[in-house]
C-alpha cells in the first residue's frame, strides 16, 4: 500500500497530498469525516444534503407503509452532511 507522511502545524491543521484531493475530487471548502479506528484515522468525503421542501410530494407517503423497523438505521445528522455509506461504530 502506498503513502505520504504529513506533517502536522502548530494548529493541528495538515495538508493532504493534492494526488489525493485530485482524486478523491476534493477542493477548498469540501467537508471531510474523521473516524478513529484503534490508532488509525480515517477520512471521507462528505456531501451536502439539500433537506426536502415541505412541499415535496414525498411527505404525502409518510406513514403509509408499514416500515417493519428498516428506518432505525437511518442517519439523523442534524449538520446535513452524510458520508458515502456512512461510518457507524
Amino acid at each position: 500500500m502506498k503513502y505520504e507522511t504529513v506533517t502536522l502545524t502548530s494548529k493541528g491543521q495538515l495538508t493532504l497530498p493534492k494526488e489525493y484531493r485530485d482524486k478523491m475530487r476534493l477542493d477548498k471548502g469540501s467537508r471531510l469525516a474523521v473516524i478513529l479506528k484503534g490508532e488509525n484515522l480515517l477520512l471521507k468525503k462528505v456531501y451536502k444534503i439539500t433537506p426536502l421542501d415541505e412541499s415535496d410530494p414525498i411527505w404525502d407517503m409518510l406513514g403509509i407503509f408499514d416500515d417493519r423497523g428498516a428506518a432505525a438505521g437511518v442517519s439523523a445528522d442534524p449538520d446535513g452532511y452524510a458520508a458515502a455509506a456512512e461510518v457507524h461504530e
